[in-house]
């Protein structure tokens, strides 16, 4: 069975997904930066008048996609993998599969850091 692996680009309208633009991508898995935001720049220019937000799932936690957005003027909400930790303290880093959160809810935290392991590399 042949498998094919689609990056897509859609704008939400009234609860509604609208598919903008996709590509082909040339290997099976997660997209990585250099396909994210190739792709992305094909999108964003369209909407340069308008106030943008990139909402990612798991696979674009990434700080440099992150700060790339930015550098544009462009607002982003990633969705993370419930083994990644966020910083609710300086330096107290929490696992989010620890957070009391139910099925079906979500967390909104902006402005913290994240990481996929607990502890800070020390020197």
């Amino acid at each position: 069975m042949g498998y094919i692996n689609l990056f897509m680009v859609g704008l939400i309208w009234q609860k509604r997904a609208i598919p903008l633009y996709w590509s082909l991508l040339p290997k099976l898995g997660n997209s990585n930066l250099e396909s994210q935001t190739t792709n992305l720049e094909q999108i964003l220019p369209l909407f340069s008048e308008d106030k943008l937000i990139v909402l990612g799932d798991r696979e674009f936690c990434s700080v440099d996609l992150g700060n790339s957005l930015k550098s544009k003027g462009v607002s982003f909400c990633l969705r993370l993998k419930k083994n990644h930790c966020i910083e609710m303290e300086h330096l107290i880093l929490q696992r989010l599969d620890e957070l009391v959160i139910v099925p079906g809810t979500s967390l909104y935290v902006q402005g913290k850091r994240v990481r996929k392991t607990r502890a800070y590399n020390r020197i």
